[in-house]
């Protein structure tokens, strides 16, 4: 997977090129605390690189092939189409950046699976407009949007929008741009800034497919599997099906074109007003996603975080539960009969690999399992942190 980079071309500072790399991290990341507001030696932003970039990804192409994979996801840094993220043209060095890994991916047979938006934007767009604060983004968004379909309309066909959507409730700034001022509702403007979103994602793929109507659009979320922490206790089973509509709530919206009702209730209760306009609803009507994609990495617990005796690795905090991996594959796909895509997950890393060898088979094993027994449409499987691993 190919992330934003810094590197010698013209390509704009974006979010993510300001988070810190010392404690101040999750300060900023869930938009409590300024990235200017930090000091200046928590940043290295000249020396970080992605896990994978421009340097590696040929090598990383040729193990691909050579193992017979077919499909290599692409995120796209919308500041390096668009710097600033308001020019009213795109960057042509921009654009071709991505066309040559592009090329190279078709060149080898493999399906390139691009995200638009991977936790991260222009950074003039944050501090002007205060990110997704602003309906000014949808505009903007639509427009870094069209010109990166319009450039590969006949080279891309699977496309991601947003990256984790859900994500944006739980770390704000990394999900959306977000920080909060001392007189912020935190809960409004997240809200706020989750239905911009939607809308921006709709009316991309609204766009896409006037463009080419073969393009396929997946919504993402990041998914657990949220176990009752007592079965038996009726209590407990709710709060974890709570959470998991909470966990589902954009994906939801997405396949279905609007909000469900147990979300305008919550509005109401919680005394936010959102500001919707009408078109907006019949723009998230009609830019409904075509598949399910979604990332996944542990069990969950209802109430509190817990170890899963049951998974493979019980005694890992990471709470690796391939079994979890079936379920949330079933309830997905029984709750949107969409085709399925698991664009990421992840294995414990140890020192000889044996811990994460044995988690991916059993990943992969019950995900054949979902596939050939339970009947689930799966389009793709793209592990993350499988080229770390020494078979």
């Amino acid at each position: 997977m190919i992330r934003n980079m810094m590197s010698n071309s013209n390509k704009g500072l974006g979010t993510t090129d300001v988070l810190p790399v010392d404690q101040s991290r999750i300060e900023v990341l869930n938009g409590t605390v300024d990235y200017k507001n930090v000091p200046l030696g928590s940043y290295d932003i000249l020396g970080r690189f992605a896990s994978v970039g421009q340097r590696e990804y040929t090598e990383e192409l040729n193990l691909i092939q050579s193992m017979g994979f077919n499909a290599y996801r692409i995120s796209i840094s919308w500041a390096r189409i668009f710097p600033n993220g308001e020019e009213l043209q795109p960057s042509e060095e921009g654009l071709k950046y991505y066309e040559a890994i592009i090329d190279d991916v078709l060149e080898k047979d493999i399906e390139p699976i691009v995200t638009l938006s991977h936790f991260d934007l222009p950074l003039n767009l944050y501090e002007k407009y205060g990110a997704w604060k602003s309906r000014k983004m949808i505009e903007l968004f639509e427009r870094y949007a069209e010109a990166v379909f319009q450039y590969f309309k006949d080279k891309v066909k699977y496309w991601i929008t947003f990256n984790e959507f859900n994500v944006l409730h739980h770390l704000p700034f990394l999900g959306g741009g977000l920080s909060f001022g001392a007189d912020d509702n935190q809960e409004q403007v997240i809200w706020q800034a989750a239905h911009y979103q939607l809308v921006a994602s709709a009316r991309a793929i609204k766009l896409g497919k006037a463009i080419n109507p073969e393009f396929q659009f997946g919504g993402m979320m990041v998914v657990s599997k949220n176990y009752s922490q007592q079965t038996e206790n009726a209590i407990d089973v709710m709060e974890a099906e709570v959470k998991d509509r909470e966990n589902y709530l954009f994906t939801d919206v997405q396949v279905r074109g609007y909000y469900p009702n147990h979300f305008l209730r919550r509005l109401e209760r919680d005394q936010i007003a959102l500001d919707i306009e009408n078109d907006d609803l019949f723009v998230l009507r009609d830019g409904k996603i075509d598949f399910v994609s979604f990332s996944y990495y542990a069990s969950s617990n209802s109430q509190e975080v817990f170890i899963n005796k049951y998974a493979s690795n019980g005694q890992n905090q990471n709470r690796i539960d391939s079994v979890g991996l079936r379920l949330v594959m079933n309830n997905l796909y029984d709750r949107y009969q969409k085709p399925l895509f698991v664009v990421e997950d992840d294995v414990v890393l140890d020192d000889s690999n044996s811990v994460a060898t044995e988690e991916l088979k059993t990943n992969i094993q019950e995900i054949v399992k979902t596939v050939e027994y339970d009947g689930v449409e799966l389009l793709g499987y793209t592990p993350l942190t499988w080229t770390e691993l020494k078979f």
